[in-house]
């Protein structure tokens, strides 16, 4: 609705009315002439928004992931926009930017921190870039499996470091237990055992927490852009890679690496953030609502990604993909230092990773 046009009818609808009384010999005084006038504004206003079904005091964050949009975690965030609207009556909307819209994820992360970005998720492995800590979970078999991954999340240890985000960089996290596919190895020949791996030319992130565990393994990690590795495989520039089964089939890289090893050397979770900032200038029942939303979409996050887990196999299968259950305890053997080389050369406080098998210990 116009709101321009509708003043002026109320204006003239004014003016009308004091102009019949005036030749019925009924004058209105200057202040009952205002508060008239008043009256009428007022009424318009509740009219308009009657109409639109907006709250005049409605609110719309932005929301960032770099995922397209038939994968889980753009489908979560949907699951949580639409969450949020009904949680709040309206008054949160949720406005999504999938695809990397907005840039990388570091990009994203850091717009979020400058205030530029409400919210965004993706893996909480990204977070080591702003607190060290959080490289723990992007290093190979730190964690044995994703109830290990999620118990330490979810504990003393794993609130601290979301809390050692917030005062630091501004970032809350939502929830950080959405999970992920584990990530595997797939290469151009078969690999059965750690022996195998020796000198495997394998692509991985450029991050010390993903090239340490290869090198510890004795392969030989070169980082190459996500974009480029199809082509990488194909010409032999290297022989293998790593990743989440499902991005291993969407990317069709089982096209020139037709051997996938069930490693599950990396389990993952991803986070959902918001601008400290922006929480706290949010009423206490909007802020319950993102909490409850977030923790809801994540449920569906899970079912989702099991639920296409199971098919991606089942395509890989179907496509001539060979799969092949490795002897995962000499991989993590020839693994299982690397927290305390990462610690060494400054990834976390001294002391992190023995508190961590402490606590799993408990």
């Amino acid at each position: 609705m116009n709101l321009a046009k509708n003043l002026r009818k109320y204006f003239r609808r004014r003016f009308w009315v004091t102009n019949i009384l005036k030749k019925k010999g009924i004058f209105i005084m200057k202040k009952q002439k205002k508060v008239i006038f008043i009256f009428l504004v007022v009424s318009l206003l509740v009219l308009v928004f009657s109409l639109t079904g907006v709250a005049a005091d409605s609110k719309t964050l932005k929301l960032g992931n770099i995922q397209n949009i038939d994968n889980p975690h753009h489908l979560a965030c949907q699951k949580f926009a639409q969450l949020v609207e009904s949680k709040t009556n309206g008054s949160l909307k949720v406005e999504i930017f999938p695809n990397s819209q907005l840039g990388n994820a570091l990009t994203q992360i850091t717009m979020v921190k400058m205030g530029t970005l409400d919210m965004f998720v993706d893996g909480l492995g990204w977070y080591g870039q702003f607190i060290g800590e959080y490289n723990i979970i992007a290093t190979a078999y730190a964690f044995k499996d994703i109830n290990n991954l999620i118990r330490f999340l979810e504990g003393p240890i794993g609130q601290e470091m979301a809390e050692k985000l917030r005062k630091q960089h501004g970032l809350r996290i939502l929830s950080q237990i959405w999970t992920r596919p584990v990530r595997n190895l797939f290469a151009r020949k078969p690999i059965y055992s750690i022996d195998d791996v020796k000198d495997l030319k394998i692509r991985v992130p450029e991050l010390a927490s993903y090239i340490e565990p290869w090198k510890a393994m004795g392969a030989s990690p070169t980082p190459i852009a996500w974009n480029e590795l199809y082509l990488a495989l194909q010409q032999g520039v290297v022989e293998a890679a790593e990743a989440p089964t499902d991005n291993y089939y969407t990317q069709r890289l089982h096209e020139v690496a037709k051997y996938l090893m069930l490693t599950r050397h990396l389990c993952e979770t991803a986070g959902l953030i918001i601008n400290d900032k922006l929480f706290n200038s949010l009423s206490a029942d909007e802020q319950k609502a993102l909490y409850d939303a977030a923790k809801e979409a994540g449920v569906y996050n899970d079912q989702l990604f099991i639920k296409r887990e199971k098919e991606v196999m089942e395509k890989l299968k179907n496509e001539g993909v060979t799969i092949i259950e490795v002897d995962v305890s000499g991989f993590y053997n020839a693994a299982k230092e690397v927290p305390y080389i990462l610690e060494n050369n400054g990834a976390w406080e001294k002391g992190f990773y023995d508190r961590i098998l402490k606590m799993m210990k408990e």
